[in-house]
Formats: C-alpha cells, structure tokens, sequence
C-alpha cells in the first residue's frame, strides 16, 4: 500500500473537520461535519475520493468541496484515519 502524502487540514476543534490527503495518484477528503440539530460535530469523517486539484484549488476555501467528488466512500470514526494526527492539547502541536 502506498504511503500517504501532501496532508493539509482546516477547521480544528479537538480533530481536524476537514482533511485532503493523497495516496499515490489519487487524492481524498475526510470531512466531519457540524450537525447543527444536535449542536455539535458528528462522530466520523465523512470520505470522499476527489479528482486531481490545482494547488490554487487548495488554497482557497473548502467549503462545498466535497461536491466535487468522484465518489463517496465508507464513513470512517474520528480514530480511524489511515495516517496519524496529533491532537491539539495533547502535544501542543496541531501539524501532520
């Protein structure tokens, strides 16, 4: 299996809500999405198997990017990522 790359994220409340992350050729977005009828973030990442962006695509904002989607994959929970993530307050440190 190759190993993953290029991990951005945005939007950190306990976890990062919103990960793209490449695997080889192919790119992904894990989203985990505020639910607002309960008031608060869902329990699982959302994933997605996204089509090549640009790096100006990236930089932007991700808002609705999940809409430009090859496909929707399995939900994951937060835990379940397939690459690590240190966790704010823990380590103090927010990166990759």
């Amino acid at each position: 299996m190759q190993k993953w790359s290029d991990i951005q994220y945005r939007d950190f409340y306990d976890v990062p809500r919103i990960v793209v992350a490449r695997q080889g050729e192919e790119l992904f977005l894990f989203r985990s999405r505020f639910d607002d009828s309960n008031d608060e973030y869902v329990d699982y990442y959302e994933v997605y198997r996204m089509p090549v962006l640009a790096a100006d695509e990236l930089n932007g904002s991700w808002v609705g990017l999940e809409q430009r989607a090859l496909a929707k994959l399995e939900n994951i929970p937060l835990d379940g990522l397939p690459f690590s993530v240190t966790r704010r307050g823990v380590s103090g440190n927010d990166n990759f």
